[in-house]
């Protein structure tokens, strides 16, 4: 992989794990019901675009054509890895359905990252398709 499109996942790895490792006293509450879900799904979706941004730009061909499952199958580990991290640290806790709002960020994710990629190479295309016939 090219290192300039790993940075982004490596440092938001670091981010989310020390945002887990907060302890709960710490984090002022939010009276909005669901609102920690919502946050889950963003951080993880985000999570999932600077994977798919490492994988889809790696030198190998096969990381490159199986980056979407790469990126999956990466992203919901290190979700998985941060609810168990979240047990050990006080006042915090495991939850399946924090993972499952992470699992849905990531899926969203990676779903977002192909549907702009596509959009932007038939956009070249049809620059391409432009500038050939005139």
């Amino acid at each position: 992989m090219n290192l300039k499109y790993k940075i982004p996942a490596i440092l938001y790895s670091g981010l989310i794990f020390f945002l887990s490792s907060i302890q709960q006293s710490s984090i002022p509450p939010v009276r909005i019901f669901g609102f920690d879900k919502i946050i889950h799904f963003i951080e993880y979706l985000l999570y999932a675009l600077t994977l798919m941004l490492a994988y889809s730009n790696s030198k190998s061909k096969k990381i490159v054509n199986n980056a979407f499952g790469i990126s999956l199958i990466t992203g919901i580990l290190y979700a998985v890895s941060d609810e168990i991290h979240q047990y050990f640290v006080p006042g915090r806790d495991m939850s399946i359905f924090d993972l499952s709002a992470d699992v849905l960020g990531i899926f969203f994710g990676l779903i977002i990252f192909n549907k702009i990629v596509q959009y932007m190479t038939n956009s070249e295309d049809l620059h391409y398709q432009n500038i050939t016939h005139k």
